[in-house]
């Protein structure tokens, strides 16, 4: 299990979508703050997310996990279906 700051990940996985031309940075952005107003919602159980010492991280089994969280976000913009990506994520 591979601990991220919070900021780190964001960093990770916004990388990762800027390589798919198609998305580009407005789309990085979108996922960015799409993904904050996911962590501030209360009414989710986030079972990936840990606070230690007053840090957040969220973690993974590997780095594999960034290239699969980027590429569901690719499918769920090319098939119009941001909200149900947020729906499952975690």
């Amino acid at each position: 299990m591979i601990k991220l700051e919070i900021e780190e990940f964001i960093f990770e996985v916004k990388d990762e979508i800027l390589s798919y031309e198609e998305l580009g940075e407005e789309y990085a952005d979108r996922w960015e703050q799409e993904f904050l107003a996911w962590l501030k919602n209360d009414k989710i159980k986030k079972k990936n997310v840990k606070t230690d010492k007053g840090n957040t991280y969220f973690l993974i089994d590997d780095e594999s996990e960034i290239f699969d969280i980027a590429d569901e976000y690719y499918y769920a913009v090319d098939a119009n279906k941001i909200d149900e990506y947020w729906k499952k994520f975690q």
